[in-house]
């Protein structure tokens, strides 16, 4: 682990023991596989991060502009429940525009706040924390550059409650087994005055999911091939992007999307820092990223099977998004407030709506 203390500002990067967590390593294992696949957080470089945020800015993108808007109007009541003298941590923070609704809310309750984001992205993070704290002069921040598991032990103490966020939807980037482990993990770390803030995208017709993830100016495409762009740069890899195409269905039966990048012709590919070459099929696809969509209770199962409870929690009106605030079971949490026994849609994204009971 390595850090660099500047001020107001730390950041901290940790690295993973994994034979699989560099680049190198993934592409070595991923393309060697009869089904290939490459794992979605090599996505974000300094250009994929760039990339992405081009993506939540466009109008076939509504997962962006509902969470921040369901952010927009319930921070008050989202930091209330997270409780008195808060710190503030986040998985996959980027460029933390939407935190900055929960880091303004919680400095009108607080003299100062301890932040920690997390991203995979050192370059991108440090370029990011570096701005939030010249824009917020009582926020102290430890920025970590990692992956999401090996930084979970890095996340600060805190003699009061902490709220963690996992927001985005990027809970759907993790298969059911993945998330409840993922999850788990999390909530072990947790005390139980910890508060752990997830946003969830909900199923809805399929035409607007899938429009999502193949926008008309075919910036997902590009996101997409960067990761073969980054191969090329970083391993000496001589991917024709030309010869790959984007594909991103709805696969009904996991309720997810798949992204992928087919093949569009016979070719074979070397990587000259693997030593080795990888033949491609046309038509064969590499699996570069799944978005899985939830239902109420399929949200609620998975923080159940995480030993987590759902304690309140909010949605728009067209309930296509959702962010859930979960507490660790056990004896303490279970004397707080329990939620109502239903679901009630409300028609107006200004009232809060329960999940708990789907």
């Amino acid at each position: 682990m390595t850090s660099r203390p500047a001020g107001r500002l730390r950041v901290i990067r940790v690295p993973s023991a994994s034979p699989t967590s560099t680049l190198a390593g993934a592409v070595a294992d991923g393309l060697g596989r009869r089904d290939k696949r490459l794992p979605c957080r090599f996505f974000y470089d300094e250009a994929g991060s760039r990339l992405f945020e081009a993506i939540c800015k466009l109008p076939e993108y509504y997962p962006t502009r509902t969470e921040e808007a369901i952010l927009r109007q319930h921070a008050s009541d989202i930091v209330a429940a997270a409780g008195s003298g808060v710190a503030l941590s986040e998985f996959g923070s980027g460029s933390s525009r939407k935190t900055r609704i929960i880091i303004e809310a919680l400095l009108e309750r607080q003299e100062r706040l301890v932040y920690a984001p997390i991203d995979i992205s050192l370059e991108f993070l440090e370029k990011s924390a570096r701005g939030l704290v010249n824009r917020y002069r009582r926020l102290w921040l430890t920025a970590i550059g990692g992956e999401y598991n090996d930084a979970i032990p890095h996340l600060p103490k805190h003699a009061g409650p902490r709220l963690i966020l996992f927001l985005g939807g990027n809970i759907g980037n993790l298969d059911r087994d993945e998330a409840v482990g993922f999850l788990g993990r999390v909530g072990r770390d947790m005390a139980p005055s910890d508060r752990l803030l997830v946003g969830f995208d909900l199923l809805k017709p399929v035409d607007v999911i899938v429009s999502a993830y193949n926008d008309a100016a075919g910036v997902t495409a590009a996101f997409n091939k960067n990761l073969l762009a980054r191969i090329n740069r970083e391993l000496g890899g001589k991917f024709d992007l030309d010869s790959f195409e984007h594909h991103a269905p709805f696969v009904e039966e996991f309720s997810r999307v798949e992204m992928r990048l087919v093949s569009r012709r016979d070719q074979i590919v070397r990587i000259a820092a693997l030593g080795r070459t990888f033949a491609f099929s046309k038509g064969e696809p590499i699996h570069t990223e799944n978005c899985h969509k939830y239902s109420v209770d399929g949200f609620k199962a998975v923080a159940s099977a995480a030993e987590l409870d759902v304690r309140e929690s909010w949605t728009d009106e067209r309930r296509s998004f959702g962010l859930a605030m979960l507490a660790r079971r056990g004896r303490d949490t279970c004397r707080l407030k329990r939620p109502r026994p239903t679901f009630k849609a409300t028609g107006r994204t200004n009232r809060r709506t329960l999940i708990a009971d789907g």
